[in-house]
C-alpha cells in the first residue's frame, strides 16, 4: 500500500513537471483582447479618437486634451486589459487627471482592447514599450508643447514604461500604479489568483515560461531597470496587492532616491470597489476605492512637476 502511493505521488509530480515545462508556459502569457465599448464621454470628456502607428500596427486610442493643460500624460494600462479597465477605473482617473489640468493620451496595445492581434501573447513589457514610445511621438507629431511628460503604468503597464524608458524614451516624471517589478513573482502569484493553488507550485512554469520566452527577469527585470532611472517617479502601491506585491516597491524605492512612494490607504475586500474582481482583490484599485486620496496624491505630483519647469 504504501509502496503504491509513493509511486502514486511520485508518477503525480512527474506529470506535474513535465506540464509546467511543455505545456503551461504559452498559457501562462497567452491574453485575449477585450473590445472598448465605452468613451469618455460616458465622463463628460472631450476626446478624439485617434490611430498611433507603432511600427507595422495601427494602435486605437484617444486623446483627450484639459481646457488649460499644465502637462500631458501618456496612460498605459496592464496585461488583459485596455483602454477602459474596470480595474483600474481608467474613465473615471482619466476625468480626474482633466480636472487637474493635464492632458491624456492612451492607447490599447498590441494584442489587447482594438487594437491589432499580433500573436495573443504577453512579454511583460519587452514586446509592448515600442507602443508608448510611438505614442509619445505621435504627441511630438500632433500636439506639440513644451509642457512635461508624464508616463503612467498600471501593473504591466508599469514594466512597459519601464522599457520604453530604458530603450531611449525622454519624459519628465513617471507613475506606477501597483507596477509589474518581479515578472517571477507576479507570475506565481497570478497561478494562485487563477487557481487557489500555492504559487510555489507554479515555480517551473513561470521560470519555464521566462526562459522560454525570454522574458524580463533579474538583471533585465522592471525592478532592475527602475533602479536606475533618474527622474521624478510617484509609485503608488497597495500593500496588500496579491498579484504585484509590495517587497518590490519597497525595494524600488529604498534603492532609487528619485521614487516617491506612495502606500493606498488600506482597502478592505468586502468594500464594493471590489466586486467582480474575486482573487484578484485590491491590485491597480487605488482609483476606484480611494479616489479622493489618489486625486491628492497626483494633484501634489503633477504641481511639483509644474513648478520645478522651466519658466514656471
Amino acid at each position: 500500500m504504501m509502496r503504491t502511493t509513493l509511486w502514486t505521488l511520485l508518477g503525480l509530480t512527474l506529470a506535474w513537471v513535465l506540464l509546467s515545462i511543455f505545456w503551461a508556459p504559452p498559457h501562462l502569457i497567452a491574453t485575449t483582447p477585450y473590445p472598448v465599448d465605452q468613451t469618455p464621454a460616458t465622463r463628460n470628456l472631450d476626446y478624439q479618437d485617434i490611430t498611433i502607428p507603432s511600427g507595422d500596427l495601427q494602435l486605437e486610442g484617444w486623446w483627450i486634451p484639459a481646457s488649460q493643460p499644465v502637462a500631458d500624460l501618456i496612460f498605459v494600462h496592464g496585461a488583459g486589459s485596455n483602454r477602459i479597465s474596470q480595474y483600474i477605473g481608467s474613465l473615471d482617473f482619466y476625468r480626474t487627471l482633466h480636472d487637474l489640468n493635464v492632458s491624456v493620451v492612451t492607447m490599447d496595445i498590441r494584442n489587447h482592447g482594438n487594437s491589432p492581434v499580433t500573436d495573443g501573447t504577453l512579454r511583460m513589457g519587452l514586446a509592448e514599450w515600442p507602443d508608448v514610445v510611438a505614442t509619445a511621438q505621435w504627441l511630438d507629431q500632433q500636439q506639440p508643447s513644451d509642457r512635461p511628460r508624464i508616463l503612467l503604468g498600471a501593473s504591466m503597464g508599469g514594466s512597459t514604461v519601464i522599457h520604453a524608458m530604458k530603450n531611449g524614451l525622454e519624459a519628465d516624471a513617471m507613475i506606477l500604479l501597483d507596477p509589474l517589478l518581479d515578472v517571477l513573482d507576479s507570475m506565481m502569484e497570478v497561478g494562485e489568483v487563477e487557481t487557489g493553488f500555492p504559487p510555489l507550485l507554479f515555480s517551473i512554469a513561470a521560470r519555464a515560461a521566462i526562459h522560454r520566452y525570454g522574458l524580463p527577469h533579474g538583471k533585465t527585470s522592471p525592478l532592475a531597470m527602475a533602479k536606475t532611472l533618474d527622474l521624478p517617479i510617484l509609485l503608488m502601491q497597495d500593500w496588500e496587492d496579491p498579484v504585484t506585491r509590495s517587497p518590490f516597491a519597497a525595494e524600488l524605492a529604498s534603492t532609487n532616491p528619485r521614487v516617491t512612494l506612495a502606500r493606498v490607504p488600506a482597502i478592505s475586500v468586502e468594500e464594493a470597489c471590489l466586486d467582480g474582481k474575486e482573487e484578484w482583490g485590491t491590485h491597480v484599485a487605488a482609483h476606484p476605492c480611494r479616489p479622493d486620496w489618489t486625486r491628492e496624491t497626483v494633484a501634489a505630483f503633477v504641481e511639483s512637476l509644474v513648478n520645478q519647469a522651466p519658466g514656471s
